[in-house]
């Protein structure tokens, strides 16, 4: 018999708590991690559906860089929403601004256009004077 309190709150039990005590819990945890291939593997099959050697295999062939910019390095798995198939590898910016842009092709595309449009048409602001009247 173990006392209440080392066992985790859990509200969707009956009881309040887990069924197995805090050490228990997390080598069961340890243990289903270890069995996927590791803590990467683990948590890239639960979100994504892809192994940690099809994120790097993904990472070698973008050469490391983001599959938008090509510039930053590729941290981030990029995936549709709506069907949560993976698309590429993507770095914090780039995935951030699809985000953004709720992953929509007309207002991306609205987007580009608009800085195309302003490109090199805003005349730079006139250096503030030296001299006071």
């Amino acid at each position: 018999m173990k006392p209440i309190d080392d066992f985790v709150r859990n509200r969707s039990q009956p009881s309040g708590r887990q069924p197995y005590c805090k050490p228990c819990h997390n080598a069961r945890g340890k243990a289903s991690k270890d069995k996927m291939g590791g803590s990467r593997t683990y948590h890239l099959k639960r979100r994504y559906g892809i192994t940690a050697a099809e994120a790097d295999a993904m990472l070698a062939e973008q050469a490391g860089l983001c599959a938008i910019c090509g510039k930053a390095p590729a941290e981030h798995v990029d995936h549709c929403h709506t069907t949560g198939r993976v698309r590429a590898l993507l770095c914090f910016n780039c995935n951030g601004g699809l985000g953004q842009f709720k992953d929509d092709p007309e207002v991306l595309r609205a987007a580009a256009e608009y800085v195309l449009h302003h490109r090199g048409l805003q005349p730079a602001a006139p250096a503030p004077s030296s001299t006071e009247d």
